[in-house]
Order: structure tokens, then sequence, then C-alpha cells
């Protein structure tokens, strides 16, 4: 008999959503300690990261429509909330959540956002209204790690030696990637989260009494223009030799010109500050450059600081892990800047191999967290991780 009778036929989109939508439940766990749910970051070593949290919610939640766990999720972070940041990661046993993250903050925000759109769940908003008022404060007024807003610009700045709080925060001696001073993601989020709030403002001003009401009015006119102030000040990004945006200006105000991924993440928010010119040209840039079968690279191949392969002892794998190797989590915002600004061109990425990976390779029905950047792309990392399963889930149902 021959050996393809035994072969399954192939799945239908639906069914390899559902399938997804399965291997999203296996991260979702209900921690005793913070009395809340959360989500495993990834199989089989990470806990609940709080910035892997918030960016996977939107598929794991919002795309299922499980509005409830969405809800959640967002309550066990705010609560924690402190001097403005949102937990990076909580302790096994009894002790003081890690804060050592700039985005998670504004990771929450931009979720909230996403949650709001989909549910006009006005009475969460009103609940959580004052963890976002206490981060806007927080950063505008400084917090840890030398977290603030610079007056001359509007833009997050934060300097602290000997920590990574970006995405990208491997260490080894010391961060592989410090990125200290304005990361080009965290600005965008910032823009985000002020164009945010200033639309909360206005909706929970129509809710209030007249004295609250005034107080909120103020509040949405200052975000506003804090918000046009950023988006003025995001141009200090853009490359025009490139047609890339810079990666981070550095405290001394010099210029990072890597072409990493964080610039398509800035793309991808639901409030984009750069024009239609500026966000074709970096799309190029980084399909040419960044995209894979299996998501987007960390680092151009051509960069000197290049590393192909995510291979060798734990010094070495931590060197790789942000200078090249490809995150499969980076597909889902690829996806949407490049619906953003091609609205009518098909996103150019092949879900075959991707696809192919979550039904056969590494962990079977799941997605690596990691993939070598040089070709064939071996699955590294975590066996199965939430954002990676997440992005895909997000989208993939959209683009069959």
């Amino acid at each position: 008999m021959s050996p393809s009778l035994f072969l399954s036929p192939p799945l239908s989109p639906s069914l390899i959503h559902q399938q997804l939508k399965r291997a999203s439940d296996r991260f979702i766990v209900y921690r005793a300690s913070i009395a809340g749910p959360t989500v495993i970051a990834g199989y089989h070593w990470f806990n609940d990261w709080g910035r892997d949290t918030l960016i996977a919610l939107p598929g794991l939640a919002l795309v299922t429509q499980r509005f409830d766990l969405a809800k959640g999720l967002l309550k066990t972070f705010g609560r924690y909330c402190s001097f403005g940041l949102i937990p990076n990661a909580f302790p096994d046993a009894d002790g003081e959540p890690f804060y050592n993250s700039i985005d998670a903050a504004l990771w929450w925000i931009e979720t909230l956002g996403l949650y709001l759109e989909a549910t006009k769940d006005w009475q969460f908003l009103t609940e959580q209204y004052p963890i976002v008022w206490q981060i806007y404060k927080s950063f505008v007024g400084g917090t840890r790690y030398n977290i603030h807003v610079d007056n001359t610009d509007g833009l997050v700045i934060w300097d602290a030696r000997g920590v990574a709080l970006t995405w990208m925060d491997a260490l080894t001696d010391g961060p592989v990637t410090p990125r200290r001073g304005k990361p080009i993601e965290i600005n965008a989020l910032w823009y985000s989260a002020l164009c945010w709030a200033s639309r909360w403002a206005e909706i929970l001003c129509e809710q209030e009494e007249p004295a609250e009401s005034v107080r909120l009015t103020k509040q949405a006119r200052r975000f506003t223009q804090q918000a046009q102030q950023v988006k003025d000040s995001l141009q200090k990004f853009w490359n025009p030799q490139l047609g890339y945006l810079y990666d981070t200006i550095e405290p001394d105000d010099r210029r990072n010109i890597q072409i990493r991924p964080n610039a398509v993440i800035a793309l991808s928010l639901r409030h984009c500050g750069f024009s239609q010119q500026q966000g074709c040209e970096a799309l190029q840039t980084a399909k040419s450059s960044l995209l894979t079968p299996y998501g987007l690279r960390s680092l151009h191949p051509a960069d000197p600081e290049y590393v192909g392969k995510y291979i060798g002892d734990s010094h070495q794998r931590d060197r790789a892990y942000h200078q090249g190797t490809v995150w499969s989590w980076l597909i889902g915002p690829f996806i949407r800047a490049w619906e953003r600004f091609y609205p009518d061109v098909p996103v150019p990425f092949d879900w075959e191999p991707m696809i192919e990976h979550f039904l056969s390779d590494a962990c079977l029905n799941s997605i690596s967290e990691i993939f070598d950047g040089d070709p064939p792309h071996t699955p590294r990392g975590a066996i199965a991780q939430a954002w990676s399963v997440a992005e895909v889930l997000r989208h993939y149902n959209t683009a069959e």
C-alpha cells in the first residue's frame, strides 16, 4: 500500500485557526500569588512576563473574543503599577515584582486601548483611568532608571547603566544591546499612549459631573498638545539616507543607524506618527533585509555585529539573541504595518513554512520562540512561545 495513503489531507485555514486557538490555551494560567490570570511566556523555562503577556493579549484574548480574560489580564498587571511602571515579572515566592522594563507600562496602555476599542467597556476605562494618569505623570516627572520625558522635544529618554529595559534585554557581562537614550519603539508607544489618553479623557468628560469634566477637558487638551509635540519630534528618527528609522537616539544625541525591527513595531501601533512615504520606504527596507519565512531578523545581516546562528554556550547564545536571530512574534507588527501603508498590496509573506512548523516541527502544534537568522532558519529557544502563537493567531485567518 502506498505510504501516501496514510498522509492526512491538508487542513483548511479555519481548522488551522482552531488549532492555533487550542495552542494559545496552553499559555493561560492562574497565579495564586497575585490572585489573577496570567500568561506563561514560553515552555519549558519561562514564567509569566508583563511585556510578553501584553503583546500576546490581543491574539490570545481579543481575536478569540475572550474579553473577560483580556480584562482580567489588564487588571492583574495594572494593579501592580508602581512609580508608573508595570511589572515585567513576578517572583515565584513572596517578594517585590520586577520592574525592569520601560515599555511594559506603554504596552499596557496600547493593549487597554485595543480592548476598549473592541468592547466599548467604558466602565472599565473609568476604573483603569487613574493608572493611565499615574503612568503619564511618572513618565513626565521621572521615575526609576532615570526614565523621563525630555522637555526639549517631549520624547521619552532613559539612562541607567548595566540594565536593559527594552524587549532587547539580553545580558552577558552587561547589556548586549543597551539602547539607552530614546529608543524608536518606546517613543512610538509614547505617542500612541498620548493619543489614547486624549480620547479617553474626552469620553470620560461626557460622563462626569461638571467640576470633574473641567479637569478632564484640561487633561485631554494637554494630551493632545503633547501628542503633537511628540509626533513632530519623531521626525528626528527618520534617516533619509537609509530610508529607515534610527533605532535609538543615544543620550549624547548620536543616532544609532543599525537596521532593526523596532522601526517596524513603531509603524504597527494603533496611532502612528510617520508619513505614508516614510512607512512605505521603511517597510521595503525591512522586507529586503529582515523578513524571513518565520518572522523578522533582529538585525540586518550586513551589520558587522550580526550573528547568524543561535548556537554555542549560554554566553554565545545570549550574544546572538538580538543580533540577527529571527523572532516569530515580529511577523505580527510587520503585517499590521504593511496593511496600513500598503492597503492594496498583498502582504509579502508566505504562510506555508510557518504553518508547517506549527503542525510538524519542534513542538507539535506550537511555535518556537526564535529561529536562526541564517537559512535554513533552524528553530531555537523555547519550543512553544506565547507571543509567537498569539501573533500568528491574530493574523493567519485574515490572511487566507
